[in-house]
């Protein structure tokens, strides 16, 4: 069944102050390293003022992170399409995931810290939350590929998709410093980065077999 499309998160004022002060507190202090009291001090509101509107820690930090989730799954997960031109789907699935990670670097840096410090917070969203789900998700266009014919079916298609995001997430978290290696200068566009990944995920790195006599005119 297709799922419905969800309606834009619209926090009340009151909320908004809370998420603001609890975006900049996991991002100096990490998830497991900030409280609720804290956050409550920060935004200038009683504790129990902050459990009104979220009831645990954990559904605030869902909640900083649930646009960022739900517009992948809306924006990003249709764009790899192996049904038609597999490397055009691939090379603009990672030129628009990268300009994402880039336009919503706030959010995309506090998941990024607490997937690197392995907390319940990255565990539950990764695992078995929205990010599973939505990395499943493109596990299966890759599959349905492989039916069709579209895609080599003795690749893993998990690893596929792990290969994509890692490589556009370590880019996104070293932008600065990659770009400055020599070797490196096709990532001075993201057009000629996003080119030259698909085609690598496409093609590998094995040359092209000679032709047989067969192929010969």
């Amino acid at each position: 069944m297709a799922r419905s499309p969800s309606r834009k998160r619209t926090p009340a004022p009151g909320a908004r102050r809370i998420e603001a002060a609890a975006r900049r507190l996991f991002a100096a202090r990490g998830y497991a390293g900030t409280s609720m009291a804290d956050i409550a001090t920060a935004a200038g509101v009683s504790k129990a003022t902050v459990f009104h509107h979220y009831r645990s820690k954990q559904a605030l930090y869902e909640a900083l992170v649930s646009e960022a989730v739900s517009g992948f799954r809306e924006q990003l997960i249709p764009l790899l399409d192996p049904t038609r031109d597999l490397t055009g789907s691939l090379q603009d699935f990672a030129a628009a995931h990268l300009d994402r990670l880039t336009r919503m670097q706030g959010t995309m840096r506090l998941i990024a810290r607490e997937m690197l410090s392995g907390s319940s917070a990255a565990s539950s969203l990764f695992v078995d939350g929205e990010m599973s789900r939505n990395f499943g998700l493109l596990v299966e266009a890759l599959r349905r590929g492989q039916q069709l014919g579209k895609v080599r079916t003795d690749v893993d298609p998990g690893l596929a998709v792990f290969l994509l995001l890692a490589a556009n997430w370590f880019l996104f978290q070293s932008s600065a410093l990659l770009h400055r290696h020599p070797d490196l200068a096709v990532l001075d566009s993201t057009d000629a980065y996003a080119a030259e990944l698909a085609r690598l995920l496409t093609h590998g790195l094995a040359p092209a077999a000679p032709p047989t006599p067969e192929d010969s005119p």
